[in-house]
């Protein structure tokens, strides 16, 4: 008995020292992952602090790493995602990513200045989150829930868990906005457009108070709410140019300040007051807002270097552009759609819609519109070219949009006021996906040109509102 009891002592005494020895091993391995976290930490936070503080550009990071993996994909569901950088230049990127047997992606984006970005999965499902350059984020989503479920992780993943739950509750208070005529006196308009900035701000104080938000993300949520407003009133012509323009640069927008450029939506305003008054630029004060005018401005010629506050966005926009990728519509999956044309609805299945366009119109030239119907520039460019659409009615050329990303609703609603254009609605994620992948979409709107046999040209198709197209669409009568 007396050596049964040392043999299980000694056998205690061993499991102990060995859960010692395995303890110090963890203790170990949990502080190399700590002080590396850490470290990593501090490299990010030196990399922020370097763009923001550092006229060294080598210094300057010019893009970020967005990562993360879907869970819950059942069969049926895309196996792609879209990562949607939001910046107003030609030169944004909306990254198709396939996704691996795991449902994981990676990829690295270019941003060229701290702001919100997006990552879109089936249809109308996005995920709203910040990042500076430099950042790393990793995103765990349950593709199951809708509005997308997901856990942050990497730079900012507490400001990043607020805003993209918030950013869902602020979009459909906004949503049900229903803003006056953009033809009434601005006396009459901007006063309501005020009352609903207000009544939407109200919202956010009692969110924010309810669920305990950082100033941080209340800061950027008070700024989507104002642009937001202003992105649905891009149309406001007022009774003459001059209300036009007391509308886009009342003080309520305080458009020279930095902070708005953290959130995706400002640019649409700064594009809005580019096209009908890029003389405001003249005033604004070097920084980022008037990099982002430049960039919004597509008609300006290339300013020198020296005007830039971030040199390294300069060469992104005006360096030599990269090779493009050969355009291939083969591989565009095929689906439904719903063709509106002269006042008739039509609907196909199993079809790829581009191969429909280039087939149904053969021997015509199309200029061909990619659009989405919640982006002001793309309802901007088609209300404001109708005369020019009107000028070619009885040439051989026709005018075609493709919307996606859009919601039937809101295209049921637009589509009739769109005259002369054909109309391609595609409600399928998937195939939207491959549209974008195959024909090189990285922003709405994005133009191109289908020539009588067929070939498709990106490079130098001028866009709606361009005092080039004209000319340009004059080569292919």
């Amino acid at each position: 008995m007396h050596d049964r009891l040392n043999t299980f002592c000694a056998g205690r005494t061993y499991i102990k020292r060995n859960n010692i020895i395995m303890t110090q091993k963890i203790y170990m391995i949990v502080a190399s992952l700590m002080l590396i976290g850490s470290t990593l930490c501090v490299m990010a936070k030196e990399s922020t602090n370097k763009y923001l503080n550092s006229s060294d550009e080598e210094s300057i990071s010019d893009s970020i790493i967005v990562s993360g993996r879907f869970r819950n994909i059942v069969e049926g569901m895309p196996r792609t995602t879209v990562i949607i950088e939001c910046d107003p230049s030609d030169k944004s990127v909306r990254e198709i990513c396939e996704l691996d047997s795991n449902g994981s992606f990676c990829k690295n984006i270019p941003l060229s200045y701290p702001h919100t970005f997006t990552v879109n999965y089936n249809k109308r499902n996005f995920i709203n989150a910040f990042a500076a350059p430099g950042d790393s984020i990793y995103m765990d989503i349950d593709a199951s829930t809708s509005p997308l479920s997901v856990s942050f992780s990497g730079d900012h993943a507490e400001i990043n868990q607020q805003y993209d739950h918030a950013f869902q509750n602020i979009s459909s208070l906004i949503n049900a906005v229903v803003l006056p005529p953009d033809t009434i006196a601005f006396e009459e308009y901007m006063p309501v457009f005020k009352k609903y900035v207000s009544y939407v701000r109200d919202s956010i104080d009692s969110y924010a108070r309810k669920h305990n938000l950082s100033d941080k993300v209340i800061s950027m949520l008070y700024a989507d709410n104002l642009y937001a407003l202003a992105n649905l009133a891009l149309d406001y012509s007022g009774r003459n140019i001059e209300e036009k323009r007391a509308f886009f640069l009342d003080p309520i927008f305080d458009i020279f300040n930095e902070e708005n450029t953290k959130v995706m939506i400002f640019p649409y305003h700064l594009s809005a007051i580019m096209n009908y008054f890029p003389d405001v630029r003249d005033n604004a004060p070097k920084g980022t807002v008037r990099d982002i005018m430049y960039a919004c401005d597509e008609d300006a010629p290339v300013p020198d270097r020296s005007v830039f506050f971030n040199n390294k966005y300069y060469d992104r926009l005006y360096g030599h552009d990269e090779p493009i990728n050969d355009i291939s519509i083969d591989g565009i999956k095929t689906g439904s759609a719903i063709v509106y044309t002269d006042g008739k609805i039509k609907e196909f299945a199993d079809e790829n819609p581009v191969k429909w366009l280039i087939n149904e119109y053969k021997g015509h030239p199309i200029y061909l519109d990619i659009s989405e119907t919640g982006c002001g520039p793309c309802r901007e460019g088609l209300k404001g070219s109708k005369s020019l659409r009107e000028h070619f009615k009885d040439s051989d050329i026709r005018f075609a949009v493709i919307w996606l990303r859009s919601t039937k609703e809101d295209w049921i609603k637009l589509a009739p006021t769109i005259s002369n254009t054909i109309q391609i609605f595609i409600d399928d994620a998937e195939m939207t996906d491959r549209i974008m992948g195959h024909l090189n979409v990285h922003s709405f709107p994005t133009y191109l040109m289908i020539d009588k046999n067929g070939n498709i040209i990106k490079d130098g198709v001028p866009r709606y509102l361009s005092p080039e197209l004209p000319d340009f669409l004059n080569l292919y009568k």
